[in-house]
């Protein structure tokens, strides 16, 4: 398990949706520094920039705004507790999480209303967090 990560707060907020089966919705894009969709049976999972939320429409549940953690990678696939060591001091800290996996690198959703206890709580374990300037 990794002793301590370095850790990117981006400043853009996103909101998470599950779009059902039947809906072709797609709110992807912007300068968000992560969005994208994954597809199960029940439906896609979409994260896009939170203020294109209004254009979800009724059929879409819709959570957020969120910021996201981006480990800074890449990481490499044999490396164990990479999350598990950043989830543990966010769990210990009440944040709740959404989290994702790229090929290069993991990332974690908070509540946009808990960055700064995100933050706080990484900091406090050992990882070191930079806070990104892109554009909302």
């Amino acid at each position: 398990m990794p002793s301590t990560l370095k850790v990117d707060m981006h400043a853009e907020q996103l909101a998470v949706g599950m779009v059902p089966p039947h809906a072709n919705l797609a709110l992807t894009g912007g300068t968000a520094a992560i969005h994208g969709t994954l597809t199960t049976r029940a439906g896609r999972t979409i994260v896009f920039p939170h203020h294109l939320a209004p254009e979800a429409g009724p059929d879409v549940r819709v959570q957020g705004p969120f910021r996201a953690l981006e480990v800074q990678g890449p990481l490499d696939f044999s490396l164990t507790g990479v999350l598990a060591s950043l989830l543990v001091p966010l769990a210990d800290a009440g944040v709740s999480v959404f989290t994702l996996s790229t090929f290069d690198t993991d990332w974690i959703l908070v509540p946009a209303e808990s960055a700064d206890a995100a933050v706080d709580s990484l900091t406090a374990a050992g990882h070191t967090v930079s806070e990104t300037q892109e554009c909302q």
